[in-house]
C-alpha cells in the first residue's frame, strides 16, 4: 500500500455494501454498447478491465429506465425484461475481476432525442436546451411521472437482480430529476412546482420507491449538481438543502458533480459577441458539458468545494468528483471534505491506476491529459477512444492482448516523441529487442513543447510518464543520433518504426529576413524573448496556446487565422473554454483572414468576408501556420524499397497526441 496515498487505499462503506478502497469510477458514456441498446462484449469487457485494474466500485454509464428518457445512440436500456440477460453480464464480469459494480439509472427528460426515442421529449415544463435546440419537448403530465417513478423502481428491482451491487440515481447534469428540481426548468404550479418542497418530490419519490423495491439494505446512491450555473438555476444552497431531503428519503450516499447542459452557455455567447465583459462570469470553470468533464484550461479539481459543502449538510457518505489527481482526492479524505473520489477519465487512460497506487508505484500511472479526445469521440456519435490509451474502447481480446513475438526482432525506433515511446514500449513489451534513436539530447518531440505552458500540466506528466516508462523498458535509448538509410541497411534491422515528426511550417508570404519572424516552439522553450506587442500568425492549437501563454503573461496580442475560427478540430466543450481564457486575457483575435505579408514588425492580411485588407503592426510577429511533416528519412525508405517499415504520428501527417498513440501501439502489435 502506498504510504502517501493510504487514505484512498483504505476500505470504505456505502449502506450496506464494502468497497474495497475509497476510488471510484463514475459513470462516463462511451457509444460502446450495441445500436438496439444491449449489451456488447466491448462494453463487458471495458468494465471488466476497471476492476482487473483495482477500483473499488465501477458505476456504469447512464441506463434508462424507458425508452423515451435516451440520448444517446446505442444508450444501455432496463426499461424491457428483453434488456436484463445482457446487463447481467457486466457485474458478473466485474465480480470475477474483484470489484463492485452499480447501475446508473438516467432519463434525459429533455435532452432526450426524438429521432432516436421517436416520441417528442418530456420534461417538467415544456422547457428545452440551448444544446438541442431542434427538439420540441412537451410538459410531462401528472400521470406520467406517477408512471415514470413507478419505471424508475422496476428498473433498480432488475437491476438488483442482474446482480448489481448498487444504484445510482441520475440527479446531476440536467437530468430528468434535476429538471424537476431546478427553477431554470420547472415552472409547474401544481404538486411538482412551485416551491422547493414541491420541485423535490420527483427525486425524493423516485429515491423512496427504488427502496421499496430493492429494499432498504439494498445501497442507493444519489447523483447530483452542486450548482446549476444557469440564471435562475439550482444553487449551492438549494443543493445543500436538497442533499438532506436525500439522505431522509433513504440514499445511502451523495455524488456531488456540477453542471447542466445549458451551464454557463448563454453567458459565454454574450461574451463572444461582446454583450458582456468576461470578468467574475467563471467561464474557464466550465461551461456545458465541460462544467463536469473539464479540460486542462480549467484548474484540476474546480468541483472539490461543492462535495465539501455537501459533506456539511449529511451524514451519509459524499463522492467527490472533477479532475482530482491521487494526491488530492487523498487531501480531500485527510480533511474530511468526502469520503470516496471518483476518477473518471483517470480510469479510461490507465485502468491499472488503482492497483499502482496500492502498490506503491504512483510513478507509474499513466496520467490523463484531461484532453477530452475521449468526450469529443462519444458527442461525434464514435465509440470512446483515448489520446494516451491506445487500448481504451477496444477491449475485445484480440485487440488489446499484447502478445509475444513468436520471433524476436531487431527493431529501429527512429524519433523520441510519443509516438516513437509508444511505439518502442509495445515492441519491447513484446519481446523484441528495441534502439530507439533520438537526434538531440532530450525525450518529447512535439509533446515538450506542449507540456511547458503551466494550463498543460498532465502534458508535462504524460511526458514525464512515457520517459520513465522506456527508461525501466528493455529498449536501448541512443540520444544525439541522427539516423540515415544508410546506417539503417548497414545494421540490417528487421524492421524500421519512422516516428520523425513534423517541424513549424515556414510561411511563403514572409518578406524580408525569415529570422525575423520568431519560433513558436523556442518561445515556448524560453529560448526567443519576446516584446510585449506581438502578433500570432495562425489560430490553431500552437498559436492559440502560444497566444494565452504571451497574453497571460502581460503582453499585448493579436492573433488572426484564416478560418472563421479557432483551433479547428478541438472538442467543442474544450474549445469553448479555451476561447473564454483567451478572451479573458484579451487577446484580439482577427478571424478569417487571409495573410499577404508578413514581415519582422507587421502582418497584412485580407478579411475574406468583406475583401477588405489590414495591416497589423507589433514588436515581433511569431509564425504559427502549421506544421510540416519530417519525411526525408521516410521518402528515402521508400524510393530504397528494401527495408521494412512503418510510419507512425506526425510524419504521416501533424495531427493530434491520439492519433499517434493509436498509430504506434498498432504498428508494434504488428512485428
Amino acid at each position: 500500500m502506498s504510504k502517501k496515498l493510504k487514505r484512498l487505499c483504505t476500505p470504505g462503506q456505502i449502506g450496506t455494501m464494502w468497497l474495497k478502497n475509497r476510488m471510484i469510477m463514475p459513470a462516463m458514456g462511451t457509444n460502446l454498447g450495441n445500436a438496439d441498446g444491449t449489451i456488447s462484449d466491448n462494453i463487458v469487457n471495458y468494465y471488466a478491465k476497471r476492476a482487473a485494474g483495482g477500483i473499488g466500485l465501477v458505476i456504469t454509464e447512464v441506463c434508462s429506465p424507458e425508452h423515451e428518457g435516451i440520448c444517446i445512440p446505442g444508450e444501455m436500456e432496463i426499461g424491457e425484461i428483453k434488456f436484463m440477460p445482457g446487463l447481467s453480464r457486466i457485474p458478473h464480469a466485474v465480480h470475477a475481476n474483484g470489484g463492485k459494480v452499480a447501475l446508473q439509472l438516467a432519463h434525459a427528460g429533455c435532452f432526450a432525442i426524438e429521432t432516436l426515442t421517436g416520441v417528442r421529449p418530456k420534461t417538467p415544463s415544456g422547457i428545452g436546451s440551448l444544446q438541442v435546440p431542434d427538439e420540441n419537448p412537451r410538459e410531462i403530465s401528472i400521470e406520467e411521472i406517477e408512471d415514470l417513478i413507478t419505471k424508475y423502481g422496476i428498473a433498480a428491482e432488475r437491476g438488483k437482480r442482474c446482480g448489481y451491487d448498487a444504484i445510482e440515481l441520475h440527479g446531476a447534469h440536467g437530468y430528468l430529476p434535476l429538471q424537476f428540481f431546478s427553477p431554470y426548468t420547472n415552472r409547474r404550479q401544481d404538486e411538482y412546482g412551485g416551491s422547493n418542497e414541491n420541485r423535490a418530490r420527483f427525486a425524493l419519490n423516485v429515491i423512496r420507491e427504488i427502496k421499496r423495491k430493492t429494499g432498504d439494505d439494498y445501497p442507493l446512491i444519489y447523483r447530483m449538481s452542486g450548482a446549476e450555473y444557469v440564471q435562475d438555476g439550482f444553487t449551492t444552497e438549494m443543493a445543500c438543502e436538497l442533499a438532506k431531503w436525500v439522505e431522509e428519503a433513504g440514499a445511502d450516499a451523495i455524488h456531488v458533480s456540477a453542471g447542466t447542459w445549458d451551464a454557463r452557455i448563454q453567458n459565454f455567447f454574450d461574451v463572444m459577441a461582446d454583450k458582456l465583459n468576461p470578468d467574475g462570469l467563471d467561464l474557464t470553470e466550465g461551461i456545458g458539458t465541460s462544467v463536469w468533464v473539464p479540460n486542462h484550461y480549467t484548474r484540476p479539481g474546480s468541483l472539490k468545494h461543492l462535495a465539501a459543502e455537501i459533506k456539511k449538510h449529511v451524514s451519509i457518505p459524499v463522492i467527490a468528483v472533477g479532475s482530482i489527481t491521487p494526491e488530492m482526492g487523498e487531501e480531500i479524505l485527510e480533511k474530511g471534505e468526502a469520503d470516496f473520489i471518483a476518477f473518471g477519465r483517470q480510469s479510461i487512460a490507465d485502468p491499472e491506476f488503482p492497483n499502482k497506487i496500492m502498490e506503491g508505484r504512483a510513478e507509474d500511472i499513466r496520467v490523463c491529459l484531461r484532453c477530452n479526445e475521449c468526450l469529443a469521440e462519444v458527442m461525434a456519435n464514435c465509440g470512446l477512444l483515448c489520446a494516451v490509451n491506445p487500448e481504451a474502447g477496444q477491449e475485445y481480446e484480440v485487440y488489446i492482448e499484447n502478445k509475444k513475438a513468436v520471433d524476436a526482432k531487431r527493431v529501429a525506433v527512429v524519433g523520441g516523441g510519443p509516438a516513437g515511446m509508444q511505439a518502442a514500449i509495445t515492441a519491447s513489451e513484446r519481446g523484441h529487442q528495441v534502439d530507439l534513436f533520438e537526434k538531440t539530447d532530450s525525450l518529447g518531440g512535439q509533446l515538450y513543447y506542449a507540456s511547458i505552458p503551466d494550463f498543460k500540466l498532465e502534458f508535462k506528466n504524460y511526458l514525464n510518464y512515457l520517459i520513465l516508462t522506456v527508461e525501466k523498458s528493455s529498449v536501448n535509448i541512443q540520444y544525439n543520433t541522427e539516423v540515415d538509410l544508410e546506417f539503417l541497411k548497414k545494421e540490417n534491422y528487421d524492421e524500421v518504426i519512422v516516428a520523425t515528426g513534423a517541424n513549424p511550417l515556414i510561411a511563403d508570404v514572409i518578406e524580408g529576413n525569415k529570422e525575423d519572424i520568431l519560433d513558436p516552439l523556442a518561445i515556448l522553450d524560453g529560448k526567443q524573448a519576446v516584446s510585449d506587442n506581438v502578433i500570432v500568425c495562425g489560430g490553431g492549437l500552437v498559436g492559440c496556446e502560444v497566444a494565452l501563454l504571451l497574453a497571460e503573461q502581460g503582453k499585448q496580442v493579436k492573433m488572426l487565422d484564416l478560418l472563421d475560427g479557432i483551433a479547428p478540430g478541438m472538442a467543442i466543450y474544450s474549445k469553448w473554454v479555451l476561447q473564454a481564457r483567451l478572451k479573458e486575457a484579451g487577446v484580439e483575435i482577427y478571424p478569417y483572414h487571409q495573410i499577404t505579408k508578413m514581415s519582422k514588425n507587421k502582418v497584412e492580411a485580407t478579411n475574406l468576408k468583406t475583401s477588405e485588407g489590414i495591416t497589423l503592426e507589433a514588436k515581433d510577429v511569431i509564425c504559427c501556420l502549421g506544421m510540416s511533416s519530417d519525411r526525408k528519412l521516410l521518402d528515402d525508405l521508400i524510393e530504397d524499397g528494401t527495408l521494412s517499415f512503418t510510419p507512425v504520428g506526425d510524419v504521416n501527417k501533424a495531427r493530434k497526441i491520439m492519433q499517434a498513440t493509436q498509430e504506434a501501439y498498432a504498428a508494434a502489435r504488428l512485428i
